[in-house]
Protein backbone atom coordinates (compact mmCIF):
# COMPACT_ATOMS: atom_id res chain seq x y z
CA UNK A 1 0.00 0.00 0.00
CA UNK A 2 1.77 3.53 -1.17
CA UNK A 3 2.09 5.79 1.69
CA UNK A 4 -0.39 8.93 1.93
CA UNK A 5 2.76 11.57 0.26
CA UNK A 6 3.16 8.71 -2.47
CA UNK A 7 -0.52 8.85 -3.48
CA UNK A 8 -0.53 12.71 -3.11
CA UNK A 9 2.12 12.91 -5.09
CA UNK A 10 0.78 10.83 -8.13
CA UNK A 11 -2.62 12.16 -7.60
CA UNK A 12 -0.44 15.96 -8.38
CA UNK A 13 1.38 14.52 -10.57
CA UNK A 14 -1.48 13.71 -12.98
CA UNK A 15 -3.11 17.03 -11.97
CA UNK A 16 -0.17 18.75 -13.39
CA UNK A 17 1.13 16.59 -16.31
CA UNK A 18 -3.01 16.27 -18.06
CA UNK A 19 -3.79 19.77 -17.42
CA UNK A 20 -5.40 19.68 -21.01
CA UNK A 21 -7.59 16.89 -20.42
CA UNK A 22 -9.23 18.87 -17.27
CA UNK A 23 -9.96 21.53 -19.63
CA UNK A 24 -11.60 19.10 -22.35
CA UNK A 25 -13.96 17.53 -19.24
CA UNK A 26 -14.85 20.77 -18.50
CA UNK A 27 -16.05 22.04 -21.61
CA UNK A 28 -17.93 18.68 -21.76
CA UNK A 29 -19.51 19.25 -18.17
CA UNK A 30 -20.71 22.64 -19.15
CA UNK A 31 -21.84 21.60 -22.51
CA UNK A 32 -24.25 19.03 -20.78
CA UNK A 33 -25.10 21.32 -18.09
CA UNK A 34 -26.64 24.14 -20.73
CA UNK A 35 -27.91 21.53 -22.44
CA UNK A 36 -29.97 20.43 -19.65
CA UNK A 37 -30.50 24.03 -18.50
CA UNK A 38 -32.21 24.59 -22.17
CA UNK A 39 -34.83 21.91 -21.19
CA UNK A 40 -33.11 18.73 -23.42
CA UNK A 41 -34.42 15.46 -21.58
CA UNK A 42 -32.33 12.38 -22.42
CA UNK A 43 -33.73 8.98 -21.00
CA UNK A 44 -32.79 8.07 -17.52
CA UNK A 45 -30.66 5.26 -19.84
CA UNK A 46 -28.58 7.71 -21.97
CA UNK A 47 -27.42 9.87 -19.16
CA UNK A 48 -27.20 7.32 -16.95
CA UNK A 49 -24.67 5.26 -19.44
CA UNK A 50 -22.50 8.33 -20.61
CA UNK A 51 -21.65 9.00 -17.29
CA UNK A 52 -19.11 6.29 -16.76
CA UNK A 53 -17.11 7.69 -19.42
CA UNK A 54 -15.18 10.30 -16.83
CA UNK A 55 -15.48 7.40 -14.59
CA UNK A 56 -13.19 5.39 -17.32
CA UNK A 57 -10.91 8.25 -17.07
CA UNK A 58 -10.06 8.62 -13.76
CA UNK A 59 -9.08 4.29 -14.31
CA UNK A 60 -6.95 5.21 -17.45
CA UNK A 61 -5.45 8.13 -16.07
CA UNK A 62 -4.62 5.99 -12.91
CA UNK A 63 -3.39 3.06 -14.85
CA UNK A 64 -0.91 5.24 -16.28
CA UNK A 65 0.30 6.96 -13.76
CA UNK A 66 1.33 3.83 -11.77
CA UNK A 67 -1.71 3.45 -9.17
CA UNK A 68 -2.96 0.05 -10.14
CA UNK A 69 -5.21 0.11 -6.80
CA UNK A 70 -7.72 3.66 -8.03
CA UNK A 71 -7.15 2.07 -11.85
CA UNK A 72 -8.74 -1.25 -10.72
CA UNK A 73 -11.45 0.23 -8.58
CA UNK A 74 -12.51 2.50 -11.60
CA UNK A 75 -12.50 0.74 -14.39
CA UNK A 76 -14.75 -1.45 -12.20
CA UNK A 77 -16.66 1.04 -11.65
CA UNK A 78 -17.41 2.59 -15.24
CA UNK A 79 -18.55 -0.83 -16.07
CA UNK A 80 -20.63 -1.60 -13.46
CA UNK A 81 -22.01 2.20 -14.06
CA UNK A 82 -22.08 1.30 -18.13
CA UNK A 83 -23.78 -1.76 -17.07
CA UNK A 84 -26.35 -0.51 -14.89
CA UNK A 85 -26.62 2.98 -17.00
CA UNK A 86 -27.82 0.34 -19.88
CA UNK A 87 -30.73 -1.30 -17.56
CA UNK A 88 -32.21 1.85 -16.86
CA UNK A 89 -35.71 3.02 -18.09
CA UNK A 90 -35.82 5.14 -21.30
CA UNK A 91 -37.97 7.18 -19.65
CA UNK A 92 -36.57 11.32 -19.78
CA UNK A 93 -35.12 11.78 -16.67
CA UNK A 94 -37.36 13.50 -14.31
CA UNK A 95 -35.56 15.96 -11.17
CA UNK A 96 -36.09 14.99 -7.47
CA UNK A 97 -37.02 16.55 -4.45
CA UNK A 98 -35.60 20.32 -3.45
CA UNK A 99 -33.47 19.44 -1.31
CA UNK A 100 -31.84 16.20 -2.78
CA UNK A 101 -31.20 19.05 -5.92
CA UNK A 102 -30.04 21.59 -4.30
CA UNK A 103 -27.33 19.47 -2.55
CA UNK A 104 -27.28 17.69 -6.17
CA UNK A 105 -26.20 20.99 -7.67
CA UNK A 106 -23.24 21.99 -4.87
CA UNK A 107 -21.89 18.77 -5.47
CA UNK A 108 -21.67 19.46 -8.96
CA UNK A 109 -20.02 22.80 -8.71
CA UNK A 110 -18.24 21.28 -6.17
CA UNK A 111 -16.34 18.72 -8.40
CA UNK A 112 -16.39 21.24 -10.88
CA UNK A 113 -14.06 23.60 -9.22
CA UNK A 114 -12.45 20.89 -6.53
CA UNK A 115 -9.69 23.53 -5.08
CA UNK A 116 -7.56 20.85 -3.62
CA UNK A 117 -4.08 20.29 -6.27
CA UNK A 118 -4.68 23.92 -8.00
CA UNK A 119 -3.11 26.82 -6.53
CA UNK A 120 -5.48 29.62 -4.94
CA UNK A 121 -6.78 31.72 -8.35
CA UNK A 122 -10.58 30.86 -8.85
CA UNK A 123 -10.35 31.30 -12.36
CA UNK A 124 -7.99 28.13 -12.44
CA UNK A 125 -10.34 26.36 -10.58
CA UNK A 126 -13.02 27.11 -12.96
CA UNK A 127 -11.41 25.03 -15.57
CA UNK A 128 -8.64 23.27 -14.58
CA UNK A 129 -10.10 21.49 -11.19
CA UNK A 130 -8.88 17.56 -11.83
CA UNK A 131 -12.51 16.24 -13.10
CA UNK A 132 -11.81 12.93 -15.46
CA UNK A 133 -8.45 12.95 -13.86
CA UNK A 134 -8.88 12.00 -10.04
CA UNK A 135 -11.35 10.19 -7.99
CA UNK A 136 -13.11 12.81 -5.58
CA UNK A 137 -14.17 15.66 -8.07
CA UNK A 138 -15.06 13.60 -10.58
CA UNK A 139 -17.47 11.19 -8.19
CA UNK A 140 -18.74 14.74 -6.63
CA UNK A 141 -20.05 15.80 -9.95
CA UNK A 142 -21.29 11.96 -10.86
CA UNK A 143 -23.31 11.75 -7.73
CA UNK A 144 -24.29 14.96 -7.95
CA UNK A 145 -25.90 14.36 -11.25
CA UNK A 146 -27.37 11.29 -9.50
CA UNK A 147 -28.83 13.07 -6.73
CA UNK A 148 -30.24 15.78 -9.44
CA UNK A 149 -32.08 13.07 -11.77
CA UNK A 150 -33.52 11.16 -9.05
CA UNK A 151 -30.92 8.35 -9.48
CA UNK A 152 -31.74 7.57 -13.27
CA UNK A 153 -34.61 5.66 -11.96
CA UNK A 154 -31.73 2.62 -10.66
CA UNK A 155 -31.31 2.18 -7.00
CA UNK A 156 -28.48 -0.24 -8.31
CA UNK A 157 -26.34 2.86 -9.49
CA UNK A 158 -27.22 4.81 -6.54
CA UNK A 159 -26.06 1.65 -4.27
CA UNK A 160 -22.71 1.37 -5.93
CA UNK A 161 -22.30 5.42 -5.90
CA UNK A 162 -22.61 5.57 -2.09
CA UNK A 163 -20.27 2.66 -1.44
CA UNK A 164 -17.45 4.21 -3.90
CA UNK A 165 -18.29 7.81 -2.43
CA UNK A 166 -18.39 6.96 1.07
CA UNK A 167 -15.05 4.67 0.42
CA UNK A 168 -13.23 7.75 -1.34
CA UNK A 169 -14.61 10.57 0.81
CA UNK A 170 -13.07 8.58 4.14
CA UNK A 171 -10.13 7.76 2.64
CA UNK A 172 -9.46 11.30 1.42
CA UNK A 173 -10.07 12.80 4.44
CA UNK A 174 -8.26 10.40 7.32
CA UNK A 175 -6.07 8.64 5.12
CA UNK A 176 -4.89 12.02 3.01
CA UNK A 177 -6.41 14.66 4.97
CA UNK A 178 -7.25 16.05 2.48
CA UNK A 179 -10.44 17.73 3.80
CA UNK A 180 -12.41 19.46 1.25
CA UNK A 181 -13.79 15.34 0.57
CA UNK A 182 -15.71 16.33 3.57
CA UNK A 183 -17.74 17.40 0.72
CA UNK A 184 -18.06 14.32 -0.71
CA UNK A 185 -19.13 12.47 2.44
CA UNK A 186 -21.50 14.78 2.56
CA UNK A 187 -23.03 14.78 -0.60
CA UNK A 188 -22.70 10.46 0.06
CA UNK A 189 -24.70 10.29 2.89
CA UNK A 190 -27.30 12.55 1.50
CA UNK A 191 -27.56 10.14 -2.04
CA UNK A 192 -27.93 7.23 0.98
CA UNK A 193 -30.72 9.01 2.91
CA UNK A 194 -32.66 9.38 -0.17
CA UNK A 195 -31.95 5.53 -1.11
CA UNK A 196 -33.30 4.43 2.25
CA UNK A 197 -35.99 6.40 2.20
CA UNK A 198 -37.18 5.38 -1.32
CA UNK A 199 -36.50 1.41 -0.23
CA UNK A 200 -38.63 1.97 2.73
CA UNK A 201 -41.16 3.47 0.95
Amino acid sequence: MLKAQEILNGLQNIVNEYGIFAIIWHVIFYALIIALVAKWQPSNRLLGTLLFIPLLSVAIFAWISGNPFNGTLFSILSILIFIFGLKASTQPINISQLVYLIVGILMVVFGLVYPHFIDNSLIKHLYLSPVGLIPCPTLSIIIGFVLIFNGFGSQTINLILIIFGLFYGIFGVLKLAVYVDLVLIFGTITLLIKYILTIIK
